[in-house]
């Protein structure tokens, strides 16, 4: 559990620099005067000023910031310093705002790259929606998968396990869960021949048991219990798809997630309930608890890249959402004075964002405290 929360710290570490170097690089070369740069949100803990930046280390460790000279200022001489935030042009502090999020993306577009390149270019992802993935090769096939092994059964005694697949009966191609099941009743007290494989179809082998005429209740001819779903099997094979794999990738995994969030959230008022919607959110917590699953793997290398990935593609997705507080917020503000040719005023800005930031630190607090009781339920 140790390893499992230092993981968990770096990771997070990494990818709030990264975005939060994406503004301060840019507010740099623009003559910006950055005030602070902040891993955690404030109270301060620790803080040392190198140069005119103050580097600082906050308690409460949900994310981080740059602190630009006239960001959220009302005082009429900082606004027009010429190194203030506020005296740019507006294309300038558009720039420096979407930089943190350009950031995460090109991390994500990267690590998405060595994970691809790692399994040769192509992957498998469960279809929980009929969602066509662009720029890649893509093949839909059924998966009967064993979820689960009873003891002292026909499935025990010739190692079935827990994730093989079953590909074939005597022979013949198994589609669906429900024909497995249907054929092994009708061959009960005879010896049948499975052909399993494991997700990736890397190996085959065949076994050979005899279904129960009378199992215990529950347990079923075989002793398995069994889980069927659609599976694609994406494939960058041509020089361009590889060449824009990671960005490609990047696009097809957001594009889904939000087919697949946009259907949870119907079904969850459609039944008045908010579970199905807690279930698929995590804070730093279940991130944790994901993180130490992951270590747990003969080979946690690339499932961990996988993960630091889909974190960082997260993260620019929804810091560049139009809430207050966060970088879609300021941009926001900032489309409307590009159009307008009008600066909001700098008080309403400020106290706009003040509140959005309190919101999100609560919805943090709150998800958290889901997770813990997530732990123990």
């Amino acid at each position: 559990m140790f390893w499992t929360i230092i993981v968990f710290i770096l990771t997070i570490g990494i990818l709030v620099l990264i975005h939060e170097f994406g503004h301060f690089i840019t507010a740099k070369k623009f003559g910006i005067k950055v005030l602070e740069f902040g891993f955690g949100l404030p109270p301060r803990a620790i803080g040392k000023k190198i140069g005119e930046t103050i580097f600082s280390l906050n308690w409460l460790p949900f994310g981080g910031f740059v602190h630009l000279l006239g960001e959220d200022e009302s005082d009429k001489a900082v606004l027009k310093d010429s190194r203030s935030f506020a005296s740019q042009p507006v294309w300038k502090r558009i720039v420096v705002v979407v930089a943190g999020v350009f950031m995460n993306l090109l991390l994500a577009w990267a690590l998405y790259y060595v994970v691809l390149a790692a399994q040769n270019f192509s992957v498998q992802l469960p279809l929980l929606t009929q969602h066509h993935f662009v720029g890649v090769n893509q093949t839909n096939e059924n998966f009967v998968l064993v979820s689960s092994v009873a003891p002292n059964t026909p499935a025990s005694a010739v190692n079935l396990q827990a994730g093989d697949r079953i590909v074939a009966l005597n022979g013949h191609f198994i589609n669906n869960s429900q024909q497995l099941i249907e054929e092994t009743k009708s061959h009960a007290g005879q010896p049948i021949t499975l052909t399993i494989t494991d997700v990736r179809k890397s190996a085959f082998k065949d076994i050979t048991l005899t279904p129960r005429v009378n199992p215990p209740a529950g347990q079923g001819a075989l002793g398995v219990s069994l889980s069927g779903f659609e599976m694609a099997n994406l494939s960058y094979e041509t020089p361009l798809q590889r060449l824009f794999a990671g960005p490609i990738h990047g696009y097809n995994l957001a594009s889904y997630s939000f087919e697949v969030f946009g259907q949870t959230i119907s079904q969850s008022l459609a039944k008045h309930d908010i579970n199905p919607i807690s279930s698929t959110v995590a804070g730093p917590v279940g991130i944790t608890a994901i993180v130490g699953e992951i270590l747990k793997v003969k080979n946690p290398l690339v499932p961990f890249l996988d993960f630091v990935a889909a974190l960082s593609l997260n993260l620019a997705i929804v810091n560049i959402l139009p809430f207050p507080g966060l970088d879609g917020g300021r941009l926001f503000f900032l489309a409307i004075e590009a159009i307008t040719r009008k600066k909001p005023h700098p008080a309403i800005e400020k106290y706009v964002h003040t509140i959005g930031l309190a919101i999100l630190i609560t919805t943090i607090i709150l998800i958290t405290a889901s997770d813990i009781h997530k732990l123990f339920t």
